[in-house]
């Protein structure tokens, strides 16, 4: 995934429903749930980043910049594994 500009995949919609954020993949049947997912704070945070300007080591910063990130604190990998599960499950473009 470096060097890549991560974006959304077409059809994903993100809804913030009771405080949370969910995304919707609208492609597949989303009667059953199975295909619903929720993110947390910093997944919202990170989904919302996802325009397809910005690179891994962009979106890193930005996580380390809001949320006040130690410098000893590795989000590089935290980063990465969103971006791997989101790409995994057919979310990313």
């Amino acid at each position: 995934m470096k060097g890549s500009l991560p974006q959304p995949a077409k059809g994903v919609i993100a809804r913030h429903v009771a405080g949370e954020t969910v995304l919707v993949p609208t492609r597949v049947n989303v009667a059953t749930f199975d295909n619903v997912y929720l993110l947390s704070k910093v997944g919202a945070f990170l989904w919302q980043q996802l325009d397809g300007t910005r690179d891994r080591q962009a979106l890193c910063q930005l996580v380390r910049d809001k949320y006040a990130v130690p410098a000893d604190r590795d989000v590089d990998a935290d980063v990465d594994t969103f971006l791997t599960e989101l790409d995994r499950r057919g979310l990313l473009q």
